[in-house]
């Protein structure tokens, strides 16, 4: 066992250990964006703990960040009391030469490596398309070529992420490849079990069906079951054009907040629970108003 496996292997365990333990208040944790700039970052990373959360899915700019800011970031997060539990590596594994987050093939490599430094037990990936951006829909994302392709472009990192002691969490959105909970349970079932799914419920209610919403979301928990790998905490009401929809942060649009936090209540306590979509100052709030209905959940 060399020395990257072996800090990640003791890193990944104790994250692990840590989050199962933990109360719903301990365990839910935000989304945030660093940049290369130390000042910026560090002060992003006091926010956070400024704002009651100790826990982070981290997201940069994997086509621009270097070994040196990689190198760096696990003491500005150990010096400002975060836990940097997920990390963004948005490649779109459908397209991977179609960047559609600043995540390229060969940084998943990348990010797989990483992970281990900061103690992370989740990656967050695209299913992915063919579209020109995340909100641009593709027929080619409705076949199962697409399907097959995530397949095929996953196929060679499997072991690299179980010997990582890692899960590979995919998200998708209504435009992508799999845009509803049926079609990536589907897909999740071609995949090992190192694999699973983001359950994020804005991202996987067709738009044909937001006025079955409560019914789309009771879905999803029973088709993605145990392959649930991490939770979004953001909302969603209709876009003015009605084919679309706004996203603000969490309990700020039209989902049933009280249904979802009893799913979510249901999981595995080391699930990751992560709030988006969401500004500094924005962050207190929204985790005081958040803890309230996933801790009431939590009690029934």
């Amino acid at each position: 066992m060399n020395s990257l496996t072996r800090r990640s292997f003791i890193a990944g365990a104790a994250a692990s250990a840590s989050l199962r333990a933990a109360p719903v208040s301990e365990r839910l944790g935000i989304a945030i964006q660093l940049t290369t700039d130390e000042t910026a970052s560090r002060n992003l990373l006091r926010t956070v703990r400024e704002a009651g959360y100790t826990r982070a899915q981290l997201q940069f700019s994997w086509s621009t960040v270097g070994d040196d800011f990689l190198s760096a970031l696990p003491r500005w997060l150990k010096d400002e009391g975060v836990v940097g539990d997920v990390v963004g590596a948005y490649v779109n594994c459908a397209s991977p030469s179609n960047v559609l987050m600043d995540c390229r093939r060969r940084d998943l490599i990348r990010a797989i490596e990483f992970a281990g430094f900061i103690g992370a037990h989740v990656i967050v990936a695209w299913t992915g398309g063919y579209g020109k951006g995340l909100m641009t829909s593709d027929p080619r994302n409705l076949t199962r070529e697409a399907e097959d392709a995530i397949c095929r472009f996953l196929e060679p990192y499997h072991i690299r992420i179980e010997n990582a002691r890692l899960k590979l969490a995919l998200e998708t959105y209504i435009t992508l490849v799999c845009p509803d909970a049926p079609s990536l349970a589907r897909l999740l079932k071609r995949l090992p079990k190192s694999t699973g799914a983001v359950l994020d419920p804005p991202n996987l209610t067709p738009v044909a069906r937001y006025g079955q919403r409560d019914k789309v979301l009771k879905q999803m928990f029973g088709e993605l079951g145990n392959r649930i790998a991490l939770v979004h905490f953001k909302d969603f009401r209709l876009a003015p054009d009605g084919a679309s929809y706004q996203l603000p942060g969490p309990l700020k649009g039209e989902m049933n907040y009280r249904l979802f936090a009893e799913h979510v209540a249901k999981l595995p306590a080391e699930t990751p629970l992560i709030a988006e979509h969401l500004k500094p100052p924005e962050f207190a709030a929204a985790r005081k108003e958040l803890l309230p209905v996933l801790e009431a959940a939590e009690r029934r």
